[in-house]
């Protein structure tokens, strides 16, 4: 079975950003694209893309300065990672190993299967 991302499009684009800064390619304290720049370029309504900003703002990873537009957070890698952590080990982790005892697999193998996915990133 095929699971299909189910998530409201605003958390996607809320996603990308986050990706973007986890990439480096929005700098922390750096400006990024406004609100509308943002929906032009993924294509969405701008109340779209708001929502995802607001969102990330909320969050501590974007911040707003008024009439200059938003900002990547100096601690926004870290809140990235510790929401991303959390959603691992919470949300995802359960189908995750839930499908590997149907499957089988063993700690070992698994602990080769990451390494080996370690090596090839």
């Amino acid at each position: 079975m095929i699971q299909t991302d189910n998530r409201p499009i605003y958390v996607k684009l809320a996603d990308q950003i986050c990706d973007r800064i986890l990439l480096d390619e929005y700098r922390k304290l750096e400006r990024i694209p406004s609100v509308r720049e943002y929906a032009v370029s993924q294509q969405v309504n701008p109340a779209t893309a708001a929502r995802a900003f607001e969102m990330l703002e909320r969050q501590g990873v974007i911040f707003n300065k008024r009439g200059l537009g938003f900002f990547v957070a100096e601690s926004a890698v870290d809140i990235i990672r510790k929401i991303r952590l959390e959603t691992l080990l919470g949300e995802e982790s359960e189908l995750f190993f839930s499908r590997l005892a149907v499957l089988e697999v063993t700690p070992e193998q698994l602990k080769e299967m990451y390494a080996n996915f370690l090596v090839k990133q």
